[in-house]
């Protein structure tokens, strides 16, 4: 146990080390009077007998509080798989559609849902105001609004709102409003093509004993696949000289995986060995057996680790137990294929409620694996399993349109179709992990005189008005923005200047003679002084020809709109296709630029 616990800590896996980075935390709040463990079950039951899934790293749990508030808490680290914690919210929306509760999710950035949605919402949403304001309820995103009305403000929270005052007024707030209803349009984006979109089925070969394993309790390939990633070459070595599987009886089968974990498999450089049969490339078997012997020395590094520990579990044998006394086995015989499936799931549902660490689901998850490669098994099973080929890994080719085209659709900016090759599922998300990259870049098309000249007004134009907007520490308002009328407020300044001169004028009357004369005298002489520091200032700003680099008219003066937009065009050129500042400030304003392909 403290092998393998130094381990785990080697490679940071354990949850003190890591704490809640890259962790989606979550509260349940039953709104009507109920037994708090008793929705446990119920959530905990649906999840392991509806949702068929594999977890990049901890899967999804649920603990019982009574304390300050009677509530449900869980809390998952995904690790790199972002489409985790997204699935997670997908699950809980469908939780809150069945039971009466209310759920709080975030993760180590905040309210992850609001960042998601960062681009619609109101201004006065923001991370100190949120707080207690944003729930899953009824299968929606539910955001309490700031009272606008006298009659709202007997209604909804004021300010920072409290636990207990958003659990009372939630069932107030209209379900088709703002900000809610724009929220709830990112997040049906995000999660539109759950739970199918997240997993990713390859054809592989494995040993037969590690097909039981795997079939048995397909969790376990994100233990195998981890420990895969994190070993170095010497414990790949190590782990072929020292087989514990039967890789001499080796069957094609099909593996589910998350889509993070085969992009990251697939990336993996794999040694060759004379133990295991490699297929030139080309051939239609060369990349299963290359992604079976990943597999397979990850669940050898596993093994060589978790070997000798006990499997014993005084607390899931008494909950097996209760199991057979409620009835929930239905008199099956204990070595039937329907049996160990009850068995299995009543073995995630235990394992959910129970709160355990990153380092000790790890070692349940290597006991569990060497149990059952050790175990008996009918292998005629396995042998005449009908295998299907691998899915299509398409959505890893990634071209700068459809990047493009990604990050429009995510700010609302843009709505065009996909492209014909492309998968309406997989075109969604881009994978945070290693991705192949194809060399193939589409043709933009070339701007004629025409467009670009239209394109040069338009930018001139919206510059201008992002100049002339509100700034603060906070930022700049946008163009859209609400403004102050220009000609009323000029207006106002006329009527206040008229009013201050017939001031000035009221008072020089009661002036005697002298003293006008004398602060005429002064007005002279300052005015000739100003003239001849101005007279000198032009000189010397003529003799250093700062003039020389700008753009000119046909007159011979300076033209700020051509210099403007000849230096914005520059400073996106030398962005070379990155975020830069020119970039940020146009994307802002609304304008696509195309790219610079042939350096012109």
């Amino acid at each position: 146990y403290n092998e393998y616990k130094s381990y785990l800590r080697v490679y940071g896996t354990m949850s003190l080390e890591r704490g809640d980075l890259n962790t989606i935390h979550y509260h349940i709040y039953p709104l009507s009077s109920c037994d708090i463990e008793e929705l446990q079950y119920k959530c905990l039951n649906h999840v392991a007998m509806d949702i068929n899934t594999v977890w990049n790293a901890e899967g999804f749990t649920l603990h019982s509080n009574t304390t300050p508030t009677p509530h449900l808490s869980g809390r998952t680290w995904f690790d790199n798989a972002i489409d985790d914690e997204w699935y997670i919210v997908w699950i809980l929306r469908k939780l809150s559609a069945m039971f009466d509760i209310a759920v709080k999710v975030w993760d180590d950035d905040g309210c992850f849902v609001l960042i998601e949605a960062a681009h619609v919402i109101p201004s006065w949403l923001t991370p100190d105001t949120s707080d207690n304001r944003v729930f899953l309820y009824r299968g929606r995103v539910v955001v309490i609004p700031q009272p606008g009305t006298p009659a709202e403000m007997a209604v909804y929270p004021q300010g920072r709102a409290t636990l207990h005052g958003a659990l009372a007024c939630i069932h107030l707030v209209e379900p088709n409003a703002s900000p809610s209803v724009v929220v709830n349009t990112v997040v049906d984006n995000v999660t539109a093509h759950y739970p199918e979109r997240k997993i990713h089925k390859i054809r592989c070969f494995l040993p037969l004993n590690l097909i039981h394993a795997l079939q048995s309790k397909p969790q376990l390939v994100s233990t195998i696949i981890s420990m895969y990633l994190y070993s170095d070459s010497r414990e790949r070595q190590l782990a072929i000289r020292n087989r514990r599987l039967r890789w001499e009886h080796v069957q094609e089968t099909n593996v589910r995986l998350t889509r993070c974990q085969y992009a990251q498999l697939y990336s993996q450089r794999v040694l060759t060995s004379h133990h295991w049969r490699h297929d030139p490339v080309g051939h239609k078997d060369h990349n299963a057996r290359q992604m079976g012997l990943k597999l397979t020395l990850g669940a050898e590094i596993v093994l060589s680790i978790a070997e000798g520990e006990s499997m014993f579990d005084p607390n899931f044998t008494k909950y097996v137990k209760k199991l057979h006394s409620y009835g929930y086995f239905q008199g099956l015989l204990e070595e039937s294929k329907a049996y160990k499936e009850l068995l299995n799931k009543a073995e995630v549902f235990f394992q959910a409620s129970q709160k355990q660490d990153t380092g000790s689901g790890w070692i349940n998850n290597g006991r569990t694996l060497n149990r059952l490669v050790r175990e008996e098994f009918d292998q005629e099973v396995y042998m005449t399993m009908e295998v299907q080929a691998s899915d299509s890994d398409s959505w890893m080719d990634v071209i700068p349109d459809d990047v493009q085209r990604w990050f429009l659709q995510g700010r609302g900016m843009d709505n065009s179709e996909p492209h014909p090759q492309d998968d309406p599922v997989n075109t969604l998300d881009l994978p945070k992990s290693q991705v192949k990259t194809i060399t193939t870049i589409k043709p933009q098309p070339k701007v004629n005189e025409k467009t670009g000249s239209t394109l040069a007004n338009e930018l001139n134009s919206k510059l201008q008005g992002f100049i002339e907007t509100i700034s603060s520490y906070e930022g700049a308002e946008m163009p859209g923005d609400p403004k102050v009328d220009p000609e009323a407020f000029m207006n106002c300044l006329k009527e206040l200047k008229g009013q201050l001169d017939r001031n000035i004028n009221y008072e020089s009357e009661s002036d005697d003679t002298s003293s006008l004369a004398d602060t005429e005298s002064l007005c002279t002489e300052s005015e000739e002084e100003m003239n001849e520091y101005m007279d000198a200032l032009e000189q010397q700003l003529q003799d250093a020809n700062l003039n020389e680099g700008f753009e000119k008219d046909k007159d011979g003066d300076v033209d700020v709109d051509l210099n403007l937009v000849s230096n914005i065009l520059n400073s996106f050129s030398a962005d070379s296709g990155l975020n830069g500042p020119a970039s940020s400030v146009l994307a802002s304003l609304g304008i696509h630029l195309p790219r610079n392909d042939d350096g012109t």
